[in-house]
């Protein structure tokens, strides 16, 4: 009887699914927009009764097998855009469209005849791929619960399973040959977790229960802590999108960065491999970068979150990039304040923190501090340094500029930070040194809209022979009509009380350059150099150029860090002329080159208050 049937196609066969309408009634479109579904009557002459439905299947029996093909073709349908491209899978032929109803329409009417046609929809409501996300939020058909802190998170064995080497060991267990049906199917995080850790928890469940884990994002602000739960759960491919996440923008969010590893980190135990690198490489970066992040307000204040301990061992390098101590002392004190407001407002002061500011305060290398940040010191003493400290700045201070002093003071029983050395200065690699005769001034420069026209900043002043000399630099140009972002740069004397009134010291060749960084392989440093000759004076006290770079010129000479690094001094040969009474015996003064100028031709002297960058009066 098989034998003598004809062969059927799939769109002849009714596949499986569920009626929206009673046999016999005129067909209608699915409300999905698809095609309609057609029976066929075989050609053999097999009567098949639409009214009864054991008929229709006893005709679809004819072959098992091309009824399980044409099933398979209308559940491909969801399947079919998600195969990948270049697999070498051909999803099957979809017999719910409409050019499918009408092909098996026209191949049996041809055969017996019109015959009534049944017309089938399938609505599931779980949207276009007929499938019901799962939420850890809502919980459906959860079958495990996981306790985190106060929180409680009714979630899906299998897809924790998954995706945690944690989950799936606990899961083992609760439902291995020798787990009894009273084994609870639950995980507490609680002592697993740091407490820092538990509020990056249901970011790590939106990873696990993503259906894009490429496009998952997260802020800076939590990249750690989650790389954190991934390291102790075991999440291995949350772990490598936080690896890479962190490592992409880590140049920029290193204090960020910094700060969650202390909020995770318990002392004395161990964080891993990875943790520990994330933290030494911060720690190098913040060193190499510390001014540029102060420069930002976000990093900034992440900075003066983190611990004194971390704080002391940054500050302590000898090539932080400060443009001078004046910056350190600066954040310091910030710090301070900082951490002195939030005590008085109603936070809790941990036992470790005076201890934290006193390490902070003896990281200031005080005898390179400004004569002005050193008179702020003196102030801030009554209220945030203690009496013993104020001691031991006032010390260092007299020990550098007295040569003996750092002997005499040795018996006091202070930490001899006085013969601690400058920062090292900030310079192209392969600048030499600068010579006795010449002093270097490097400052942090962000655009021109850092400073205000006329605004101007100083170098700490050092002594050569008797005359006293700093760089004076106006970033934004001076207000004598040079275009507006010019780089103004000048060599001013700096009075000094045991002078005589009608001190001078004349002819005095002088020179200024500015560095510029190599910025490809095989490049090196380059300066632009201006020289003139000069005899500094009461009256005139500085001598320089009022467009000592353009605004165009200005970017060549940025480092990677944004520092411009200048260099002034005189011409070891006058050093001679640098003395009081060499400078009494040469009389008159030079004319002076036509480009060069005094930033003070406009008015008389006067002592100016001084800059930001740290002066000397």
């Amino acid at each position: 009887f098989w034998l003598m049937l004809p062969s059927r196609r799939p769109q002849d066969i009714l596949p499986p699914s569920r009626p929206t309408g009673r046999v016999g009634r005129p067909p209608r479109a699915p409300a999905n927009g698809g095609g309609e579904m057609v029976y066929a009557s075989p050609s053999s002459g097999l009567e098949v009764a639409i009214g009864s439905m054991d008929t229709v299947i006893e005709a679809a029996i004819g072959s098992a097998d091309t009824v399980v093909e044409a099933s398979a073709a209308l559940s491909s349908s969801d399947e079919e855009d998600q195969l990948p491209a270049g697999s070498g899978r051909t999803s099957p032929p979809r017999i719910c469209g409409a050019a499918s109803a009408k092909a098996s329409s026209t191949a049996g009417s041809a055969a017996t005849g019109s015959l009534p046609r049944l017309g089938l929809h399938f609505n599931s409501g779980l949207g276009s791929g007929g499938r019901h996300p799962l939420s850890w939020r809502d919980g459906p058909f959860s079958d495990w619960t996981v306790i985190v802190g106060e929180k409680t998170y009714h979630l899906h064995a299998f897809l924790l399973a998954r995706a945690s080497y944690y989950f799936n060991g606990a899961m083992t267990v609760a439902t291995g040959a020798e787990a009894s049906p009273s084994t609870p199917r639950r995980s507490d995080l609680s002592e697993v977790l740091p407490q820092s850790c538990h509020v990056a928890f249901e970011d790590a469940l939106d990873f696990v229960y993503s259906e894009n884990q490429a496009a998952f994002e997260v802020p800076a602000s939590k990249a750690l802590l989650l790389l954190k739960v991934a390291d102790i759960l075991g999440i291995s491919a949350l772990f490598d999108a936080m690896d890479q996440r962190i490592s992409a923008a880590f140049a920029q969010t290193a204090p960020l960065l910094m700060e969650q590893y202390c909020r995770v980190h318990a002392p004395g135990a161990d964080d891993g491999a990875a943790l520990r690198q994330i933290r030494d490489e911060a720690v190098e970066l913040l060193v190499r970068k510390f001014q540029p992040f102060l420069a930002d307000q976000e990093m900034r204040q992440a900075l003066v979150r983190l611990p004194g301990s971390v704080l002391g061992e940054i500050m302590e390098a000898d090539d932080l990039a400060v443009a001078s101590e004046d910056v350190v002392f600066d954040f310091v004190a910030e710090r301070v304040k900082a951490t002195e407001v939030s005590c008085s407002s109603g936070g809790s002061r941990e036992a470790s923190g005076p201890s934290d500011n006193e390490i902070i305060w003896q990281k200031v290398r005080w005898p390179h501090l400004s004569a002005w940040k050193f008179s702020q010191a003196i102030t801030l003493g009554k209220k945030y340094l203690r009496a013993e400290m104020v001691v031991h700045a006032l010390t260092a201070r007299v020990a550098q500029v007295d040569l003996g002093g750092s002997e005499a003071f040795t018996s006091l029983g202070f930490q001899a930070s006085w013969g601690s050395p400058p920062r090292q200065a900030i310079l192209p690699p392969g600048v030499p040194p600068p010579l006795s005769t010449e002093l270097d001034f490097c400052f942090h420069y962000t655009g021109p809209d850092q400073f205000k026209c006329g605004e101007s900043i100083r170098s700490q002043p050092k002594r050569i022979g008797d005359i006293v000399l700093r760089v004076l630099v106006f970033p934004s140009g001076t207000d004598t009509g040079v275009a507006r972002g010019s780089l103004s740069v000048f060599l001013e004397a700096v009075p000094q009380v045991n002078w005589p009134r009608d001190w001078e010291f004349a002819n005095i060749r002088y020179a200024i350059a500015c560095y510029r960084w190599p910025t490809g392989s095989g490049e090196t440093w380059a300066a632009k150099r201006k020289g003139d000759l000069w005899t500094f004076k009461s009256n005139r006290l500085d001598r320089g150029w009022h467009d000592f770079l353009s605004p165009g010129e200005v970017h060549r000479y940025l480092g990677p860090e944004g520092f411009i690094c200048i260099r002034g001094g005189i011409e070891p040969e006058c050093l001679p002329r640098c003395f009081l009474l060499g400078a009494h015996g040469h009389g008159g003064s030079p004319a002076g080159s036509e480009l060069s100028g005094s930033s003070a031709s406009r008015r008389s002297w006067a002592p100016r208050p001084p800059g930001p960058a740290g002066a000397m009066e």
